[in-house]
This record gives C-alpha cells, sequence and structure tokens, in this order.
C-alpha cells in the first residue's frame, strides 16, 4: 500500500508506475462543490476523468482496470471530508492497494 500526497495547489499531476504501467493522476479541486476530483491515463490512454474522490469506497473498483484500488480515509476519525483544507493537511488520506492486497482484504472475516 502506498499513499498519494496531494498537496494544497488545486491543480495537479504525477506519474506513477502501478503494476508494471505507467499511470499519470490529474487531481484538481473544484471550489463550488469543495471537493478533489482525479483523471486517470494509464499508458496514453485516458481511462477515467473527473471522478470525484469520496471515503471508503474503491474509487478504481467499477471500472475494473486491474491495477487494484484507490480509497481515501479519514485518518482521525473525525467526520472529515476530502475538501480544500483535510486532504493536503493529510487528515484525509489517499491510498493506492495493490490487486493482491485488495484480494487480502476482501478476504478478512
Amino acid at each position: 500500500m502506498r499513499e498519494f500526497i496531494i498537496s494544497d495547489a488545486p491543480d495537479q499531476e504525477f506519474t506513477t508506475i502501478i503494476t508494471g504501467l505507467r499511470c499519470a493522476f490529474r487531481f484538481r479541486y473544484n471550489p463550488t462543490s469543495d471537493r478533489w476530483s482525479f483523471d486517470l491515463r494509464i499508458g496514453d490512454e485516458p481511462r477515467l476523468a473527473g471522478r470525484r474522490i469520496v471515503l471508503e469506497t474503491d474509487l478504481l473498483g467499477p471500472f475494473r482496470l486491474g491495477i487494484g484500488a484507490i480509497v481515501a480515509l479519514d485518518v482521525e476519525g473525525r467526520g472529515n471530508v476530502p475538501d480544500r483544507r483535510t486532504l493536503p493537511a493529510r487528515k484525509v488520506r489517499l491510498y493506492h492497494l495493490e490487486p493482491e492486497e485488495v484480494a487480502e482484504v476482501r478476504a478478512l472475516p
């Protein structure tokens, strides 16, 4: 499991290797909804656009991309949501789980 650290910049991009594939993420903050979203390219192919970051949900799961899961968690347990303040302050954290880690979590009782 790895953490994606989001800075305070309202529009940011980074590229990482996940399961041997080059994955490019673009994170954007929307002041109207006070929420973050992301776009994802795998290789040169756009795969997701405007995927809103919500808590405790596999943000990649419905799309079966084969690169695991991305989950946002309120690490303080205080009802934080991924807004302009809490995501950059790491009160809400964004994690990537490899496919085998997802399988382990799903196998738990």
